[in-house]
């Protein structure tokens, strides 16, 4: 179907930011037989940087897995007893748990872009979006610009209720070189809860390259994000309790993901598509969010090209949201089990199953079999709290997004500008350095 041109419209579509998501966007209309309409990408900066890496589970060939620089076909869990070390896909079929650097995958993006001569690279700080009635308006530093649809990842919609558990998963790793060899190479830790539990819920994550070399991140579940020297301090002596001898800090990587119970909507009035975090593809619990942003975002591209207008992704079974709600309550307002969940989780079920689980592709007897294992008196107290909180939040929701229209307000200076969109957990950024 042609694209009608409208006189006061730059392009077709404007991508706002030029992260994960916007790239995402951006890949998924090239691939489609929406490759021919005009493409504006706007962002402060658009181009490669080596500053986080994102990681995710799936088979060989999941999307974007090619681009990965490094894929472990074993994963491990360690608590301060025992150790858990597991290969993936013993009963789906191939899995890997793949990582991506962000250079890697914003160079591909826009080698394919910079082909394209309907594609338009704009890069300008951003002061706002606004859905109007025929279109939407991105407002930059150098003017405004309009399309029939804007694909937003750079700012939340204004109202929506307060969250009840403002977690935040908070982090700061290091790329280290050791004197000595102490990592496992074939294995990634997706969590040691040998670490101390005192501001909340906390692990070490560990990416090894080689037996010397490795990403060693430091992540706390809570509601209040610590200083840099916080995270380097358990780095630092992690690294040192298992005998690295000297150690080469490579690169470094700090991040804050909100973990919230609430629902936010894939869009902003009837031009105005949200995607990543901003488009509720987070997921609360976990903060793994690339996988779920290249689903929605091939979700929106596919139904504009099949009926002219993007609609929005379906929710998956309401059980996972209410799990997650659960959780959270959990983990906000009885952080002392935090760690006793997990160890109860990981000691009876597969960590392939909790994967499943996270991807929300589980089924209703997995999932029971799974809850059955956890501290039953706890989880009960918190499902009941959470069944008496969701419908009154729906309304509240309703009312406070709606379907008008809506502008989103940015902040343009670059040393506090916040961006919404999130990547891939636990290892990521979403605050300009």
């Amino acid at each position: 179907m042609p694209a009608v041109r409208h006189p006061q419209h730059d392009g077709d579509i404007i991508i706002a930011g030029a992260g994960c998501a916007g790239l995402s966007a951006l890949w998924h209309l090239l691939q489609s037989p929406l490759a021919d309409r005009r493409i504006l990408i706007v962002d402060r900066t658009i181009e490669p940087r080596d500053d986080r890496t994102w990681s995710f589970w799936g088979p060989p060939d999941a999307p974007f897995a090619w681009l990965a620089d490094r894929s472990w076909r074993d994963v491990e869990v360690r608590f301060p007893s025992w150790t858990s070390t597991q290969r993936l896909g013993t009963w789906r079929g191939p899995r890997r748990y793949h990582r991506v650097r962000s250079r890697d995958y914003t160079a591909a993006i826009l080698a394919l872009a910079e082909r394209q001569p309907n594609v338009r690279l704009v890069p300008a700080a951003m002061l706002g979006i606004d859905d109007e009635h025929d279109g939407a308006r991105v407002r930059t530093a150098l003017g405004d610009l309009r399309a029939p649809v804007v694909m937003q990842s750079v700012g939340r919609p204004p109202g929506g209720p307060p969250a009840r558990h403002p977690l935040r998963q908070h982090f700061g790793g290091w790329e280290v070189r050791t004197e000595h060899p102490i990592f496992r190479p074939g294995v990634a830790t997706l969590m040691d809860f040998d670490a101390p539990q005192d501001d909340g819920t906390a692990f070490f994550y560990l990416l090894p390259d080689a037996a010397d070399r490795a990403l060693v991140e430091f992540t706390t579940f809570s509601r209040r994000p610590r200083d840099r020297t916080f995270y380097d301090h358990h780095v630092r002596e992690y690294v040192a309790d298992h005998g690295a001898g000297d150690v080469a800090v490579e690169r470094t990587e700090y991040g804050c993901i909100p973990m919230e119970d609430r629902s936010w909507p894939q869009r902003c009035g009837h031009h105005v598509w949200n995607l990543g975090t901003v488009g509720g593809m987070t997921k609360p619990t976990s903060g793994y969010t690339f996988q779920r942003i290249h689903r929605h975002s091939r979700h929106l591209v596919d139904t504009m090209a099949a009926t002219g207008d993007p609609a929005e992704l379906p929710d998956p079974p309401r059980r996972f949201a209410f799990g997650d709600r659960t959780l959270l309550h959990l983990l906000d307002h009885r952080p002392e089990l935090g760690r006793t969940i997990f160890e109860r989780l990981f000691r009876t079920t597969p960590i392939d199953r909790v994967l499943t689980f996270l991807d929300e592709a589980s089924s209703l007897a997995q999932d029971a079999r799974m809850v059955a294992h956890l501290p039953l008196g706890p989880f009960l107290a918190a499902a009941a709290a959470e069944t008496r909180a969701a419908w009154r939040d729906r309304r509240e929701l309703d009312r406070a997004f709606g379907d008008t229209a809506t502008s989103i307000q940015l902040d343009p200076a670059p040393d506090v500008h916040v961006r919404a969109e999130l990547f891939e957990a636990p290892v990521g950024d979403i605050v300009a350095a």
